[in-house]
């Protein structure tokens, strides 16, 4: 047992972007009326409880964790933190911590907000859908829209429209990201048993969904701009990005390959990053369309 397992155990690179999220989600309802102080709390109780999360969903996915080549070497999988039950513990620790932090710190809304991020992710999700249903990234993905809320919560007390829309956008962009990732392990998810869409369905099919996912969430980003929510600089980025993400869909639809399949499904992720960083300046800026 290492420090470094444990540091594994919270996956920092999804808490970097989900922390993104709810920074987003805090700037668009603020504006530059940014309480350093309360906007630093966020950041401390959002980071402990999606470390808390990701280290929960590690211990109860260890069985299948051991079977996937591409998860084989997490820390569970290889013993390395013995008992099991220690992970849990860990995990369950910090998302208590966060949530004292956040409804003590903040406000009690927050708190719910990163709470029922929680209870989606390990509920719903693993718990529910994962291994039972086709449908369980598009709706257990929902777990990801939660700390743009808890982001508005954390600047206002309550749930703002450029919040809702940025929460929209995360439930969105999360299937064609995901099944993307699958696309290309799919026989490691066959082989786990996980009747993520492209493992469960022919390639046709599977090229369809993903691609009406990223058209989808593509044309749905510039359209948010026709409601009061964001204005001129959101939009460029909207747009500018969203072609992008476009062409790296067509690519994987006219040849759809497992090169193609992560060549988008790493766009994609950076696409999200830059419409949420073109959110906050936007809020910031303020330049009319």
């Amino acid at each position: 047992m290492a420090l470094a397992d444990y540091v594994q155990l919270m996956k920092l690179r999804i808490d970097a972007l989900l922390l993104l999220v709810a920074a987003a989600g805090y700037v668009a309802t603020s504006g530059i009326h940014v309480d350093v102080g309360r906007f630093a709390l966020l950041i401390v109780a959002g980071f402990l409880g999606a470390a808390g999360a990701s280290a929960t969903n590690h211990y109860l996915d260890r069985d299948l964790d051991s079977v996937m080549r591409r998860t084989q070497a997490r820390p569970l999988p290889q013993h390395r933190i013995e008992p099991p039950a220690h992970a849990l513990e860990f995990g369950l620790g910090l998302v208590a911590l966060g949530l004292v932090v956040a409804g003590l710190g903040i406000n009690l809304l927050t708190a719910l907000m990163i709470g029922l991020g929680f209870v989606v992710y390990i509920g719903v999700y693993t718990l529910g859908l994962k291994r039972t249903h086709v449908s369980n990234i598009v709706i257990g993905g929902f777990a990801g829209s939660f700390p743009a809320l808890a982001g508005s919560a954390a600047a206002s007390n309550a749930i703002s429209l450029p919040a809702i829309l940025i929460a929209l956008l995360v439930f969105l962009w999360t299937p064609g990201h995901f099944w993307a990732l699958a696309f290309r392990s799919r026989e490691d998810y066959r082989r786990a048993g996980l009747p993520m869409l492209p493992s469960v369905s022919d390639e046709r099919t599977s090229v369809r969904a993903i691609t009406f996912s990223s058209t989808v969430v593509a044309v749905a980003s510039i359209a948010f701009v026709f409601t009061s929510a964001f204005d001129a600089v959101y939009l460029g980025v909207a747009i500018i990005a969203g072609a992008v993400l476009l062409g790296f869909t067509a690519k994987f639809l006219m040849s759809p390959s497992v090169e193609n399949a992560w060549a988008g499904y790493k766009f994609s992720g950076i696409y999200l990053t830059l419409l949420l960083l073109g959110m906050m300046a936007d809020a910031i800026l303020r330049i009319p369309v």
